[in-house]
């Protein structure tokens, strides 16, 4: 009698080969592979069976199965040697995501094994008998092989038939199909283009590798606030979660808990450190994490921040009392506001020019750049960006419901995001009720401990509003994901028809999401059209087209995320304005004294001007911790650098790096005094906005809105933009070795005002034009 190792077929004909196998079920040889489909509404079975009976002592049979059925209890794929079918057998079985090792013996069904099945791990199952023994082994690639089991040799295997195929017990919609490839014969590899392929795919991966193993790692250095205040442990630094005293400082063991797990990266120390009530800490491991695209989480790094004693710091902290005071008046009225004498924008910028001149914005201080941001185009038009306000012109729809951009919908293909938002009631409607965390005891020290106030916000449900003031700009970056206002951002600029962004012009002829007004960038090789780059028979999609945007959106969000999270709790720990706020409290409040510069102490203590007597007409004397926009006060992690500016300053790269940002945004709008409406913005640089600029101003408004809310310093803006940057450059640069379109490249303008372009792996500046 034949041994078992003798029959072999590698199904390469197509056909069935009737002197070795009888079929049955449905069955179909093609692609040079066997396909078993189960078909019918009962029990049924499906596969191959020897047309003999062969020998498998000292022999062996090999089969790859290239896929199962789909793991339903019932659904079964299986390969056996049996001298009576179901009563006397040996085999493998896949049913419900597990791979058995059986035998059968007397009709009594035994399982020696179980293991997960791993199709990468199990493409290959052999029955091999030596010496009275039985194996049951698989492989991933058919020469290394792994025993499952073992076992004396069950039932006697000198006359067993070969069976393989696939079975289920009961009618299951979409099981998808078994499928057979060597049956005793050596792997032939891939064709050879797909072989070609698999290995020029991994030469890509191993020159993005390359790119990112050139790039030097950045020390990592702190302003050493840590053991600056030897006296007084840990009071410079964030603690807001862990275990305090009776004034608000952290305590020292349970800080050193931190820095524990934060030295030894241990996932068990994470979970022993001490918190002062129920509030988690928010992913201190997220900085810890490796990426298999763009820079690594640590590649890059922030200056120190400023530190805690530091004249900056104080003037920064004046900077966000200022922006609690104004947090209601609305930016169409800052022209106005800010001629007024006696006014909290005219109190603000004098106190900016004067008492506090190292805030870190632009000096001297106008109504027009008051807590703006510093980069190239954020004090060009309106405060707000026009990415936060505008919808798109669509001519086909009715009247205040997206005909018109002032009417705020996004078009998102067929449906449309209404940039109005659902925001918070302000402090003329409801009082000091509208800040939080302005009662030392009752609120500001159980919140420091890790008491969970999230929810308690008062909402404005009198209608949704445009973003008018600094607290409906709060409100919107208190619920967001960061990345979302980029995309409205994208769908925007991929939706609106040419024209000038104003419906009823006569310039508007363009179809929407058809004949786009704003054009993608000069590299991209399928658009602009009438470009020398642009194809003459092809559209993008999937590559420099919307599909791409989209992902790579996503993608360096979750990159600078884990980057600026591992400079938060890996390098800076730099403590939360509202625990700074409770340093200047306690001192003024002859609690305790700290080393902060006497600046921020004068101007509060001032009964005459300063923030002295705005701040006690607004909230009585005896408090001055610093007024917050959300109930829970800041997140549960360090301030510095922050979250949305980093994800915002590498997200704006993106869509720099996508659309042509030197493209005009015409008919620019503001918001009207109580945001039910967009009207037009009149402003002398009404014809200056450009795509570019207003991006750039999204990133800043989004970033400086934390501010606003009093969760974030403006040093976490200033710094956190340009790391963003940096990620996003470093992931197109990977990028940019993958693809098959000849000549294309990104380019954009980066914060610091120059251009570079990106290509084939490079990044090269580009000469002013």
């Amino acid at each position: 009698m034949a041994k078992a190792h003798t029959l072999s077929d590698n199904f390469n004909d197509n056909s069935t080969d009737t002197s070795k196998w009888l079929p049955f079920g449905t069955y179909r040889e093609v692609n040079q592979r066997l396909e078993l489909r189960l078909e019918g509404s009962s029990k049924t079975a499906s596969g191959y069976t020897s047309n003999v009976a062969y020998d498998l002592t000292d022999s062996s049979f090999t089969l790859e199965v290239l896929q199962t059925l789909r793991p339903v209890l019932g659904a079964r794929t299986f390969f056996r040697a049996f001298v009576t079918e179901e009563v006397n057998e040996v085999g493998f079985l896949v049913e419900n995501g597990i791979l058995y090792c059986g035998q059968t013996v007397g009709g009594t069904r035994t399982a020696l094994a179980s293991v997960p099945y791993e199709p990468a791990r199990h493409l290959w199952w052999r029955l091999r008998e030596n010496s009275g023994t039985t194996y049951w082994e698989t492989s991933g690639d058919g020469k290394s092989w792994s025993v499952l089991a073992s076992k004396a040799d069950p039932i006697s295997l000198t006359a067993v038939k070969l069976s393989f195929g696939a079975g289920r017990d009961l009618q299951f919609p979409s099981l998808g199909l078994a499928i057979f490839d060597s049956a005793n014969t050596p792997d032939a590899g891939l064709p050879r283009r797909v072989e070609e392929r698999r290995l020029s795919a991994q030469r890509v991966r191993e020159q993005a590798a390359e790119l990112a193993a050139a790039r030097p790692h950045a020390a990592h250095v702190n302003n050493n606030d840590e053991v600056n205040y030897p006296g007084q442990s840990f009071v410079g630094n964030y603690s807001k979660g862990l275990r305090h005293d009776s004034v608000g400082d952290p305590e020292p063991v349970s800080y050193g808990s931190l820095l524990r797990a934060l030295e030894s990266r241990d996932p068990g120390d994470f979970e022993e450190i001490l918190l002062g009530g129920a509030k988690k800490l928010t992913n201190p491991q997220a900085g810890l994490a490796f990426d298999l695209e763009a820079p690594d989480a640590q590649a890059f790094t922030l200056p120190p921040a400023p530190r805690f004693d530091s004249e900056q710091a104080a003037d920064e902290l004046g900077e966000l009392y200022w922006m609690a005071l104004a947090r209601d008046v609305p930016f169409i009225q800052y022209a106005t506001e800010a001629g007024t004498s006696g006014s909290i924008l005219q109190r603000a910028i004098d106190s900016l020019n004067n008492e506090f001149p190292s805030f870190g914005g632009t000096r001297t201080v106008t109504a027009q750049n008051l807590f703006r941001g510093i980069y190239p185009g954020e004090q060009v038009g309106p405060y707000v960006s026009q990415f936060l306000l505008k919808g798109n012109v669509d001519p086909r729809k009715p009247a205040g419901q997206g005909r018109d951009a002032t009417d705020g919908y996004i078009t998102y293909g067929s449906q449309v995001i209404d940039q109005r938002q659902w925001t918070v009631k302000g402090f003329p409607e409801i009082g000091a009720a509208a800040d939080y965390l302005t009662r030392f005891t009752e609120d500001w020290l159980p919140v420091q401990n890790g008491r969970d106030d999230r929810g308690k916000d008062q909402l404005d449900l009198t209608q949704r509003r445009f973003i008018r003031n600094l607290r409906d700009g709060a409100n919107y970056v208190h619920f967001d994901q960061v990345v979302n206002a980029f995309y409205n951002a994208a769908f925007l600029l991929m939706s609106e028809p040419t024209g000038d962004q104003k419906q009823g012009s006569t310039a508007g002829t363009g179809r929407p999401m058809v004949d786009l007004e704003f054009p993608y960038n000069p590299g991209n090789p399928y658009d602009p059209p009438g470009t020398a780059g642009d194809s003459r028979t092809q559209v993008g999609f999937a590559t420099f087209g919307p599909i791409h945007l989209l992902q790579t959106l996503i993608e360096v969000a979750g990159r600078a995320g884990r980057a600026v999270w591992w400079q938060k709790w890996g390098v800076h720990r730099r403590l939360r304005p509202e625990e700074f706020g409770g340093r200047v409290d306690n001192t003024l409040n002859n609690r305790r004294s700290y080393p902060f510069s006497a600046g921020i102490r004068n101007s509060l203590g001032n009964t005459t001007g300063g923030l002295g007597l705005p701040f006690r007409a607004r909230y009585g004397s005896g408090t001055y911790l610093l007024p917050q926009a959300y109930p829970e006060g800041a997140p549960t992690h360090p301030a510095y650098g922050a979250g949305h500016a980093t994800i915002s300053g590498a997200c704006v790269t993106i869509l720099k790096a996508f659309f042509d940002e030197k493209t005009p945004v015409e008919n620019p709008v503001v918001s009207n005094a109580d945001g039910t409406a967009l009207v037009a913005y009149a402003g002398a640089d009404a014809s200056q906005l450009t795509v570019g600029g207003e991006l750039n101003k999204l990133a800043g408004n989004l970033a400086l809105f934390r501010n606003a809310a009093g969760v974030h310093w403006r040093s976490d803006y200033t710094e956190s933009l340009p790391l963003g940057e940096k990620i996003a450059i470093g992931l197109l640069q990977e990028m940019s070795r993958t693809f098959n379109e000849d000549d294309a490249f990104f380019q954009l303008t980066k914060f610091d005002g120059t251009t570079i372009r990106i290509f084939d792996g490079c990044v090269e500046p580009v000469p002013a034009s």
